[in-house]
């Protein structure tokens, strides 16, 4: 290789001429330990958008056996064939990338792995590499990964899981896509039925960050302002309606914990003399019998007390019946089998009951783990096994229904949807 002709490629490349460095770059091949000379060429032919050419010269860089950095030639390899719209040789090309264990850089081929396969419509695969490339500890901006896990899961059909994604992205301060992030967070809610949340989105990527709606969202905020300004009756109740929870909270815990008072039995001192007039014969059995009814109220009221107690302690602690496992095991089993859940939930109507079950796959089977106990609320850990892939992990949102517990609402973990989500 013609060290100093590489050079001034380098040097026209570092100025933005991009022409003469790919110029400089191919003349200093010389058929000998071109692999530098030939990559430095395939970066600045992409930069000038020739990328069938690019193409040709990172295939000769992979010919220089002795290049180091050949790992990073077959990534931007894979670029080069994204552009050009040939996602199969992509996608082929960043696998190889990722076949080397030293290559550092792994969260860009993931990344562009994942744009290839979702371009392929192997959508599963795709959300697959958008998370390992967010989770790969060496990326220093795993928003972006984020934001098109988001894009996969909504492909999917899955607007619950898209959520937990884009709300990762938009709090990462780094990202400098939150606006347009937030946006596409907006459409989620959208899709959920969650007009009041969606607004927020939307107007928080318009307003906090600075981000132009397109067509598509401002048309999707227009529509989730004017929903929320019609009331909605949802199972009797007008939105709107009802007192805020804090409200209902406060006047529970005063109604339900209070103790009732006790209702002993009293007698006066007159009353005990018109006893004993009207018939002294039988004072002895109406002073035994007294005593007998203050020592049954004594223990009954003692026995209410403790029963009171236990009910109390047994509420706060989240116990109930039926138990948040035999809930969450039913409505599984329900959801397995095809059969109604409606059972199973509480204060949300059956089209957002339909939404939350699609989060849930069909064929499967599961494990309860964790229980996260309160005297109103409660979230069970649950990780589902498919036939393939690795397992998945939801939370089921549970509230207090009676003295037992209805489901609220279903969430996936997005970092839990490895091997095929």
């Amino acid at each position: 290789m013609d060290d100093a002709r590489f050079q001034q490629g380098v040097e026209a490349y570092e100025a933005g001429d991009y022409r003469v460095a790919a110029r400089e770059f191919l003349g200093a091949t010389t058929g000998n330990g071109d692999g530098p000379a030939y990559h430095q060429a395939g970066n600045a032919l992409m930069r000038l958008q020739r990328f069938d050419d690019a193409i040709a010269v990172y295939t000769k860089a992979l010919n220089d056996e002795s290049y180091p950095r050949r790992s990073t030639v077959q990534a931007n390899l894979g670029t080069a064939f994204g552009a050009a719209k040939r996602y199969e040789d992509a996608a082929e090309a960043y696998r190889a990338a990722l076949d080397d264990p030293d290559y550092e850089a792994r969260y860009k081929a993931l990344q562009g792995l994942g744009g290839a396969l979702f371009e392929l419509g192997n959508t599963a695969d795709a959300a697959d590499s958008y998370r390992r490339a967010a989770l790969d500890d060496a990326n220093p901006d795993p928003g972006r990964a984020l934001n098109n896990l988001g894009m996969a899961f909504m492909k999917m059909g899955r607007p619950q899981d898209a959520v937990e994604a884009y709300r990762a992205a938009v709090d990462m301060e780094r990202y400098a896509g939150r606006g347009r992030c937030s946006a596409n967070l907006g459409m989620a809610f959208v899709a959920l039925g969650m007009h009041d949340k969606a607004v927020r989105a939307f107007e928080r990527a318009r307003d906090e960050f600075g981000y132009s709606l397109p067509t598509a969202a401002e048309a999707a905020y227009e529509a989730s302002t004017s929903a929320l300004g019609t009331p909605e009756l949802v199972e009797g109740w007008r939105t709107g309606e009802m007192p805020p929870l804090d409200v209902v909270q406060r006047r529970h815990s005063s109604e339900e914990f209070e103790e009732p008072e006790s209702e002993f039995f009293t007698r006066t001192d007159s009353d005990m003399k018109v006893a004993d007039k009207a018939a002294r014969k039988v004072e002895r059995t109406e002073r035994r019998g007294a005593r007998n009814v203050w020592v049954a109220v004594v223990i009954w009221s003692a026995v209410a007390i403790v029963l009171l107690g236990g009910l109390a302690f047994a509420w706060l602690s989240g116990l109930g019946y039926p138990t948040q496992s035999m809930t969450v095991g039913g409505l599984l089993d329900a959801h397995a089998a095809g059969a109604s859940v409606a059972e199973f939930w509480v204060a949300v109507p059956t089209a957002d009951v339909e939404k939350e079950m699609g989060n849930l796959p069909v064929d499967f089977t599961y494990t309860i783990g964790a229980i996260e106990r309160s005297a109103r609320t409660s979230k069970v850990e649950v990780t589902v096994m498919l036939e393939t892939g690795a397992p998945l992990s939801y939370q089921v949102l549970m509230v207090r229904e009676g003295v037992g517990w209805k489901v609220n609402g279903i969430t996936n973990d997005w970092r839990s949807t490895g091997g095929g989500s």
